[in-house]
């Protein structure tokens, strides 16, 4: 009898070293994972998102709008022209993109975030959906924020993406609408710029106009994006 319990002893404490192990282990997915972390005290945009080093200089191009009683809101918007105002990615020529539909829907404190926009090479409509996205800025300000992790190429990578601007009803839109992209992390991929990159956009005329384009099942029906795709706006090979 107490050799079988031996025996049973070590076939469980294999199984669980086994399984310890599978929980360890991180494997490539196919496609990218995103998540809002919480802001930093009083209403600040959390270091993991816009890294110190580079900060200075993405306030150069980019507003960051602080403060624990931002706007938020539900709308739907169109920036158009939407345009370049800055990259630090080589050879990066493409000034003026097709417009961009964005939608902010208010959740409790929260907001989440929808998207669409044509991609040229692909000839057809790029679809986001970022949900449960925390909100930083004062009165009519806002500043909300993602990051995003995959497997480009299947080596691990990065990056944040910041929405900023200014909400109002009388406004007729979102003023000063920007978005920043930032490149925080990519395993030394060749295929990537380099760490800390960013491009900053936004609608050419200062005004992300009211529209309504939003339709019953286009999310559910168009929402597989890959790491790929997640990271294409820092591909430069």
């Amino acid at each position: 009898m107490r050799k079988g319990l031996i025996i049973i002893t070590l076939i469980l404490s294999v199984l669980v070293l086994a399984t310890v192990s599978c929980k360890k282990e991180k494997k490539p997915s196919s496609e990218p994972v995103s998540w809002s972390p919480k802001p930093g005290e009083g209403g600040t945009l959390p270091k993991e998102v816009l890294p110190a080093s580079i900060e200075t200089t993405v306030a150069q191009y980019f507003t960051v709008h602080t403060g624990e009683t931002p706007a938020v809101f539900s709308g739907q918007f169109v920036s158009q022209p939407h345009v370049l105002l800055h990259s630090t990615v080589a050879n990066d020529t493409v000034q003026v993109y097709n417009e961009r539909y964005i939608a902010f829907i208010k959740n409790d404190k929260l907001i989440d975030f929808y998207g669409k926009q044509w991609d040229n090479d692909r000839q057809d409509y790029y679809f986001e959906a970022y949900t449960n996205l925390y909100v930083i800025g004062t009165g009519d300000e806002f500043t909300c924020y993602y990051l995003t992790e995959g497997y480009p190429d299947g080596m691990y990578a990065k990056q944040s993406t910041v929405f900023s601007g200014k909400w109002n009803e009388s406004y007729g839109g979102l003023k000063d609408f920007q978005v920043a992209v930032i490149l925080l992390e990519t395993s030394g991929n060749p295929n990537l710029a380099p760490v800390n990159s960013f491009r900053v956009l936004g609608d050419g005329d200062g005004l992300a106009q009211d529209t309504v384009w939003i339709r019953r099942n286009v999310f559910h029906d168009n929402l597989r994006v890959s790491a790929e795709d997640a990271f294409s706006m820092f591909r430069v090979r």
